[in-house]
């Protein structure tokens, strides 16, 4: 009993001491309580399974200080920390490497696989069958989740983070109670009513436009993105800005990664506010708000809805999502198996490419929703025969400057009305050039081609992506009321 207990504060002291090193910087002493218990339920599961008191204190405090590892390189990358969502995303990190392993620093990379090998033969070497310390993990394990579940009834869940607020509560609790608490809130977040689809167009009324949206892979402006490293600008976008209906900036909560969260804000018009702990990875509960989709919403109008990806349509679930958002068709990498690339991926031209094709040759207006992937990092020294990582991503943001200009193109010798919205997914991060900050705003564009309606032109307006949901369904909205 003797070496339990004392295995069992080493645990909790080097948790806590581990717990410091998290960024943003811990303050204060509020949360240890819920720490403490995060750290018994582990330790007592581990030591039921294995028997083990020092396996049990290894891996849970191994277990904890890779989290920490995990949430300080994210919050250097991509300036925000690990949260639960992380979590459900994790698979991908066996299936695309490549997206992450640029941000792991090399003296870790050449440490973990040594480090993984001395957990795993700590497990071996100090398991044990004897009954006593079984029972006793058990014991462990079953007292902190009746302390928890005591707490959390009768002064956490009213009291405690009811609102997302990472950094702070970051700060305030550390990082073991947010992950906890923000899965339990997340879980208790309720779905709103259903959203009503708009009705088709009365006969004699103006014909329905081809509707096009781009989401287009890191695409931000050059020149403010690093302000002490001057680049060109984007030709297409600053003069198709003196002929659209409006143009500015959206202000995308996610720096250098989160696609998913300014694409459900466009494709379903839910705001951060609205979506509350859902709003870290939006894609997670879409299913339950898919009548919020776009597609869906405007069904009776578009026989045909397209979603156009040249990407793995498992990544972030788009394969089960877009269908149960309304869109007829996917069109994914099999369809661009042999599409010009660009640096690693499918080419910003070979989506341009098929987007005429399907454009000169619809019989009907179509629904046509692109995500683009030739500008998705990291980005390296010699990528389109860049001398360094910044050029190479403003060799591609040129190329996806040029698809809005194939597009404005296209639209205007299509001769039939349509309506192109053209915008950013998020800013780039690039260690060394584009770090994280408080400015994330990412570029967009609305025009029209062919049609008569009226429209006000705004200026140089910052919206968020949901506000761009609905400028799109206002104008379906106008029309019918006109």
């Amino acid at each position: 009993m003797k070496n339990v207990l004392f295995s069992l504060f080493c645990t909790v002291v080097f948790s806590i001491l581990f717990d410091r090193f998290t960024r943003p910087d811990r303050c204060g002493g509020r949360g240890y309580t819920l720490h403490i218990l995060s750290v018994l339920t582990f330790y007592g599961a581990t030591l039921a399974l294995t028997g083990g008191f020092w396996v049990a204190c290894v891996l849970t405090d191994a277990l904890f200080l890779a989290l920490v590892i995990a949430s300080n390189i994210k919050f250097r990358v991509l300036g925000e920390p690990l949260v639960f969502s992380d979590l459900a995303v994790a698979a991908s990190f066996l299936r695309y490497p490549r997206f992450y392993l640029a941000a792991i620093p090399n003296f870790l990379k050449i440490i973990l696989i040594p480090a993984v090998i001395l957990v795993f033969g700590c497990v071996i070497a100090f398991s044990s069958t004897a009954p006593a310390t079984h029972f006793t993990g058990l014991l462990i394990l079953l007292a902190s989740l009746l302390s928890f579940g005591a707490g959390w009834k009768f002064y956490w869940c009213s009291s405690v983070m009811l609102q997302p607020d990472l950094e702070a509560d970051i700060v305030q609790y550390g990082l073991l109670p947010v992950l906890l608490i923000y899965t339990l809130r997340w879980r208790a977040t309720s779905s709103p009513p259903p959203a009503q689809p708009l009705p088709a167009r009365e006969p004699g009324t103006d014909p329905v436009p081809l509707l096009i949206i781009v989401q287009c892979e890191s695409f931000a402006d050059p020149k403010d993105l690093v302000p002490d490293h001057p680049l060109a600008p984007l030709n297409n976008f600053e003069r198709l800005k003196t002929i659209s209906n409006h143009y500015g900036t959206l202000s995308v909560s996610g720096f250098g990664a989160y696609t998913m969260r300014t694409e459900y804000a466009v494709l379903c018009g839910r705001d951060e506010e609205e979506l509350g702990f859902r709003a870290f990875d939006p894609f997670l509960t879409a299913q339950d708000e898919c009548t919020f989709g776009l597609p869906n919403r405007l069904a009776a109008l578009y026989e045909k809805r397209l979603f156009v990806h040249p990407h793995d349509l498992r990544f972030y679930g788009r394969d089960r999502l877009m269908p149960a958002l309304g869109f007829t068709t996917l069109v994914g990498p099999d369809d661009f198996a042999h599409a010009e690339t660009a640096g690693p991926y499918t080419s910003d031209k070979a989506i341009g490419d098929y987007l005429h094709d399907r454009i000169v040759s619809a019989e009907k207006p179509e629904l046509i929703y692109v995500v683009t992937m030739e500008n998705h990092g990291p980005w390296d020294a010699g990528r389109l025969d860049a001398p360094d990582a910044l050029t190479a991503w403003e060799r591609h943001a040129q190329n996806g400057d040029a698809l809005l200009g194939s597009l404005d193109r296209t639209l205007r010798d299509c001769g039939r009305p349509a309506h192109l919205i053209f915008f950013g997914d998020h800013r780039p991060s690039i260690p060394g050039y584009v770090t994280p900050s408080k400015i994330r705003s990412t570029p967009f564009i609305s025009l029209s081609y062919h049609n008569h309606e009226k429209s006000t032109f705004f200026a140089d307006i910052n919206i968020k992506p949901a506000e761009l949901h609905r400028s799109i369904l206002g104008k379906y909205k106008t029309n019918l009321r006109n």
